[in-house]
C-alpha cells in the first residue's frame, strides 16, 4: 500500500509514519480500496489498530463499510458459540472484540463517529459480549446441573448488573466492566437444594467471568471487576434479590448510593422492575430533597484529596483534579439529591442528566455546559490514550513521540496547545467541584471564633453567641434562641442534626444584624428550623450553602408569608439555592415548564399522584412570585400576571384531569340524534380577580362552569349511558375537590360558584342556551358588571369562544343603560356599609371611600355606559387596559385615567405588600390622603 503522509503529519511523527506504512504495505491489495486514505493516520496514532488490522484485515474491512450504530443482538449474532468449548468460545469472543473495537476506534480518529456514538458502540459491544459469554457459559454448565427455574416453572437467569461507565452507556476504549451478579429468588435446580444452586449460580458467575477476562494468546474479551457486589471482595460472587435488598438497607455505605445511580440491567428485561422498582430506586433516591448526600461527596472529596497528593496523580485525568471522577461525583450528588421527586433524573447516563440538572435549575445553564464541554474532552482524550495501545491508562504520557501522537489524535496544533486546552476543561471542573462540595474555603467552612460560639450554644449560654454582634443584649433575641435551645425538639434530636442546627444558628446569628426587627425576623426563621429539625438534610443544606441561609434571613426579614411557607413546606428551601431567583422573576413559559417537570413523573393513572405534583407546583411557582415581589423585581401587574398565570396552569390540568377520570368512567357526552350526534363541550369561566388578570396571594377563584350540549338523546356514549347534565355536574363537582381538598400539604385554592347564573340558587354548571337567555332576560346589573371582568380559561375551544362572543354581545347590547348609574351607585353604598373594615382611625384600601373598588365601579360604569358606542372597551377584562380604552376614546380625560391608573397601582402595591407580611388590608388613616381625596372627589362628581 503506498500511502503518502497526511498532511497535517508532524514533523516528529515522519519517523513513525515510515514505519506504519512499511507494515500497512504488507495488506492485501484488494483490502487497500476499502480501507481508505483513512489508514495512514489511524495506524499513526494506534498500534492496536494497526495490530488488528495486520491479524484481522478483511473483517475489518468489512466491518469498516457499516456505518450503522453496533448493537448487542448484532455482537450475538456475529458468533454461533453452539457446541463451542471453552477456548473455541473465548476465541470467538476476542476476535470480535478486537474486530469491533478497532472499528470504532477507526471511525472515531477519522472523525467519522460523534463522541457519543463511540462510546455507545463501546457499550454495546461489552453488552453483547457479556450476553454471548453468559449464554455459553450456561449451555456448558447444563449437563451437569440443568437450568434454574422459580417456582413457575420458568427459567431463571442470573441477572447482571452493569455499573459505572458501562452502566452508563459510555465506556471507553480499554475500561473494566463492573458487574454485580444477582439471581431471581425461588430459583432452584431440579432435584438439588438451596445450596446447590448457590453454588451453581457461583460456578456459572465463575465461567462467565472466565470466557471474558482470562488472558489467552487472542488476548482478553473485556476486563471483569466485580468488586461492586454486596460486601465486595469478601462477599459471594452471585446473590438473590432479597439478600441485594437487605444488604443495601442494612449494610450498604454512602458511596455505594453514588454506584448504584449508573447501574443498568445488561439482561433478563423481565426482571428489571423486580430490581429497580422494588429495590434499587426506593434505595438510591429518596422521596425528599436529600441535601445530606453532600455531606458524603465532601468526605470522598477529602478522600480524593489524599490519594491525589500521595499518588501524585496530577497527570492522571481520571482521578486528578479536574478530572473525570469530579464530573460524575457532581452529577451523580445532583442525581441523589432530586432523583427522589424527578423521575427523569434517574438515568445512568451522565450524558443525559446534565442537561436535565440544568433544565431543574440544580445547575446553572453556563455550569451545565462548561461541564458538558470537559467531559466530552476528557473523555476524548482517555479515549484516544488508550486507543494508542490498547492500555487502560488514564495518565498523559511523558515520552515526546507518544505526546505528540496524542497531540495529533485530538487534532491539536502541538502538545503545548493540546496541554493548555486541557487545562483551561478541568480548571473549569475543579472550581464547579470546589463549589458544590462546599470546601472549607472563601468563608464556606468554618470561620475564626466559630468553635468558641459552637461551645456557648452547645452549653446553653445563648446570651455569648450575641455578644460580638450588635444584638448583644437584646432579651426578646436570646429567649427565642434559648427555648430552642432548651426545647424538648432540641432533645429529641439525633447528634447529627444538632451539629447541623449548631451551625446554622451561630451564622444566623450575625445575619438577623442586618435588618430592621431582629427578633420579629428570628422568630420566623426559627419555625422553620423546628420544621426542618427532624429531617437534618435541610438543615446540611442551610448550613453547607451560606447564600441559601442569607436569602432565608433576608426573605424572613421583608415577609411573614414567605417564611411561613417554607416553614410548611421545607422543599421550599431548595428555590433559595437558585442565583436566578434573585436576577430574573418566572415568566409564563418557565412557570409552564415548572409544571410540566413536576407532573412528569407523576404517574397518570395515579390521580392523588398527579394532585400533589399540582400541588408542589403551586407553591413553588407562587413561592418565587412573592420573592421576586419582595425584592423589587417584579411590578405590581406582573406579580398578578404571574399569579393569574398559575392558577390558570393548575386550572388547567386539573380540568383535563378531572375530564378523563369521567369519561374512561361514563364515556363521553355526546347529544342530538345520529347521524348528526356530536360531543358535547365544556369550558371554564374566570371571574373577578382571576377573570381580570388580578389575582393576589390568597385569592379566591371565581369560577362558571359552560357546557354546549343541547336538543335531544343528551348522553354519554358509555355503558351505561349518563345524562349529561348529571356527567357535567359530577365534573364540576370532582374539579373543585381537586382544587379545595385539603391535605397535609395543603390545598391549591378556595373556589366561589355563586357568580353563576341565579347564584347559589342555580345549577353548578349552565349550557350556553340556559347562560344567553339569563344574562339577556334576568341577570341584574350587578351581575353585568361582574361579566365585564370574566373571561374563558379553560376547555374545549369552540365552547371558549361561544362564551366571549355571548359576553361581547350582553355588555354591548343588553345591559340596562337607563338605570345603570343608579344601580352601581346603590350596590357601592351597600358594599361600604356591609363590608368596609376601616374607621375613624384607620382606612380599609379596598372598602372605604377613596379606596379600590371605587376606582373598580367608576371603570365599570364609564365602560358599560359607553360600551354600545365603544365596543372595543369591552375587549378587555382587566382595569388599567379599559382605563387606556376610555382615554383613547376620549370619554374621560387621559390625565383623570392616568391618574386613577396610578393611584389603583399604590392601592393594589400596599395591598400585596401586606399580604406578604400577612397583615389585614387596613392601614394607619393618615396613609395615602392625597389619594384617597382624589379618587372620592372623582366619584362624588360622577355619582354625585
Amino acid at each position: 500500500m503506498n500511502l503518502a503522509p497526511p498532511d497535517d503529519l508532524p514533523d516528529v511523527l515522519r519517523g513513525r509514519f515510515e514505519r506504519v506504512a512499511a507494515r500497512l504495505g504488507e495488506i492485501r491489495a484488494d483490502l487497500r480500496a476499502p480501507l481508505g486514505e483513512g489508514a495512514a493516520r489511524v495506524a499513526v496514532v494506534s498500534d492496536f489498530v494497526l495490530a488488528v488490522l495486520e491479524k484481522h484485515a478483511e473483517a475489518l474491512a468489512a466491518r469498516l463499510a457499516d456505518p450503522s450504530p453496533l448493537a448487542p443482538s448484532a455482537v450475538r449474532a456475529a458468533a454461533d458459540l453452539e457446541g463451542a468449548s471453552e477456548a473455541e468460545a473465548m476465541a470467538a469472543l476476542r476476535r470480535i472484540r478486537q474486530v469491533e473495537t478497532a472499528r470504532i476506534a477507526w471511525r472515531d480518529l477519522c472523525g467519522a463517529a460523534a463522541f457519543r456514538r463511540s462510546l455507545e458502540d463501546l457499550s454495546a459491544l461489552a453488552d453483547g459480549l457479556i450476553e454471548l459469554a453468559l449464554a455459553a457459559a450456561t449451555r456448558q454448565l447444563a449437563p451437569r446441573f440443568g437450568v434454574p427455574t422459580d417456582s413457575a416453572g420458568r427459567e431463571a437467569p442470573m441477572l447482571v448488573l452493569a455499573m459505572g461507565k458501562l452502566g452508563g452507556r459510555e465506556l471507553n476504549f480499554s475500561s473494566d466492566v463492573d458487574l454485580v451478579f444477582l439471581h431471581p429468588d425461588g430459583a432452584a435446580l431440579e432435584g438439588r437444594d438451596a445450596e446447590e444452586t448457590q453454588d451453581y449460580f457461583r460456578r456459572l458467575a465463575q465461567l462467565t467471568i472466565r470466557l471474558l477476562d482470562q488472558s489467552t494468546a487472542d488476548g482478553f474479551a473485556l476486563r471483569v471487576d466485580t468488586r461492586l457486589r454486596p460486601f465486595g471482595k469478601s462477599g459471594p460472587l452471585v446473590v438473590g434479590l432479597a439478600a441485594f435488598e437487605a444488604y443495601l438497607l442494612q449494610h450498604a455505605r454512602d458511596w455505594e448510593r453514588y454506584a448504584y445511580v449508573k447501574a443498568r440491567l445488561v439482561n433478563a428485561p423481565e426482571h428489571e422492575s423486580a430490581i429497580f422498582d422494588e429495590i434499587l430506586t426506593p434505595y438510591v433516591y429518596r422521596r425528599y430533597l436529600d441535601y445530606g448526600v453532600f455531606d458524603a461527596l465532601r468526605d470522598m472529596k477529602r478522600l480524593i484529596s489524599r490519594e491525589v497528593e500521595r499518588k501524585e496523580m496530577a497527570d492522571n485525568i481520571k482521578l486528578g483534579p479536574g478530572g473525570i471522577r469530579e464530573i460524575e461525583f457532581i452529577v451523580q450528588a445532583f442525581q441523589l439529591v432530586r432523583g427522589g421527586r424527578d423521575a427523569r433524573l434517574r438515568t445512568p447516563s451522565l450524558l443525559d442528566a446534565l442537561p436535565r440538572l440544568a433544565e431543574q435549575r440544580a445547575l446553572g445553564h453556563d455550569a451545565a455546559a462548561a461541564l458538558a464541554a470537559a467531559y466530552e474532552h476528557l473523555r476524548t482524550v482517555e479515549n484516544r490514550l488508550q486507543a494508542m495501545d490498547d492500555r487502560q491508562t488514564h495518565t498523559l504520557p511523558s515520552d515526546p513521540e507518544h505526546r505528540a501522537r496524542l497531540a495529533y489524535a485530538l487534532g491539536a496544533d502541538g502538545w503545548d496547545r493540546f496541554a493548555a486546552d486541557l487545562a483551561s476543561h478541568r480548571r473549569a471542573v475543579e472550581t464547579e467541584f470546589e463549589r458544590i462540595a462546599w470546601e472549607p474555603r472563601a468563608g464556606l467552612g468554618e470561620r475564626e471564633g466559630d468553635a468558641e460560639l459552637r461551645a456557648a450554644w452547645e452549653s446553653g449560654n445563648v446570651a455569648e453567641l450575641l455578644e460580638p454582634t450588635p444584638l448583644a443584649g437584646d432579651e426578646r433575641v436570646a429567649a427565642l434562641l434559648g427555648e430552642l435551645r432548651g426545647g424538648n425538639l432540641y432533645r429529641r434530636m439525633d447528634e447529627t442534626s444538632r451539629q447541623r442546627l449548631a451551625a446554622v444558628v451561630i451564622r444566623t446569628v450575625p445575619l438577623l444584624a442586618r435588618h430592621a426587627g431582629a427578633a420579629a425576623t428570628l422568630e420566623r426563621v426559627l419555625k422553620v428550623f423546628q420544621s426542618v429539625c427532624r429531617r437534618s438534610a435541610y438543615l446540611s443544606l442551610l448550613q453547607q450553602n451560606p447564600a441559601a441561609l442569607e436569602r432565608l434571613v433576608a426573605l424572613a426579614s421583608g415577609s411573614a408569608l414567605v417564611a411561613r411557607q417554607i416553614a410548611e413546606h421545607p422543599l421550599l428551601l431548595d428555590e433559595l439555592l437558585d442565583e436566578r431567583l434573585l436576577e430574573a422573576p418566572p415568566t409564563r413559559a418557565e412557570l409552564e415548564a415548572m409544571l410540566d417537570r413536576q407532573v412528569a413523573h407523576a404517574d397518570p393513572a395515579d390521580v392523588e399522584s398527579l394532585l400533589e405534583a399540582m400541588r408542589q407546583f403551586q407553591r413553588a411557582a407562587v413561592f418565587r412570585v412573592a420573592i421576586a415581589d419582595k425584592l423589587g423585581h417584579l411590578p405590581i401587574m406582573r406579580v398578578s400576571d404571574r399569579l393569574t398565570d398559575i392558577a390558570e396552569l393548575v386550572l388547567g390540568l386539573a380540568l383535563e384531569t378531572a375530564w378523563a377520570e369521567m369519561v374512561a368512567k361514563h364515556g363521553k357526552p355526546m347529544y342530538g340524534e345520529p347521524p348528526a350526534r356530536a360531543e358535547a363541550g365544556f369550558a371554564v369561566i374566570g371571574y373577578g380577580k382571576l377573570g381580570g388578570l388580578e389575582l393576589g396571594y390568597g385569592s379566591d377563584l371565581d369560577l362558571v362552569f359552560l357546557h354546549d350540549s343541547s336538543g335531544a338523546r343528551q348522553e354519554t356514549d358509555g355503558e351505561p349511558p349518563l345524562d349529561n347534565t348529571r356527567f357535567f355536574s359530577r365534573l364540576v363537582q370532582r374539579l373543585i375537590h381537586f382544587l379545595t381538598i385539603q391535605t397535609s400539604s395543603g390545598k391549591l385554592y378556595e373556589v366561589d360558584t355563586r357568580l353563576r347564573p341565579s347564584g347559589s340558587a342555580g345549577l353548578i354548571v349552565s349550557s350556553l342556551d340556559n347562560f344567553h337567555r339569563y344574562q339577556r332576560h334576568e341577570a341584574w346589573v350587578w351581575e353585568h358588571q361582574a361579566l365585564l371582568r370574566s373571561r374563558s380559561l379553560a376547555g374545549a375551544a369552540r365552547v371558549r369562544a361561544a362564551f366571549e362572543r355571548e359576553r361581547r354581545d350582553v355588555l354591548v347590547n343588553h345591559v340596562a343603560r337607563d338605570r345603570l348609574k343608579d344601580e352601581i351607585a346603590k350596590m357601592r353604598s351597600r358594599m361600604r356599609a356591609e363590608l368596609a373594615l376601616g374607621g375613624r382611625d384607620a382606612f380599609d384600601l379596598k372598602q372605604d371611600p377613596g379606596g379600590i373598588a371605587d376606582i373598580e365601579f367608576l371603570v365599570d360604569y364609564w365602560v358599560l355606559a359607553h360600551a354600545r358606542e365603544h365596543p372595543e372597551l369591552v375587549d378587555f377584562p382587566d382595569n388599567m387596559r379599559q382605563l387606556d380604552g376610555l382615554a383613547e376614546a376620549r370619554l374621560v380625560s387621559a390625565e383623570r385615567c392616568k391618574r386613577l391608573q396610578d393611584i389603583y397601582l399604590t392601592l393594589r402595591r400596599r395591598i400585596h405588600e401586606l399580604a406578604l407580611d400577612e397583615k389585614s388590608r387596613i392601614v394607619p388613616a393618615d396613609e395615602l390622603v392625597e389619594e384617597r381625596k382624589y379618587v372620592t372627589a372623582v366619584w362624588d362628581e360622577v355619582f354625585g
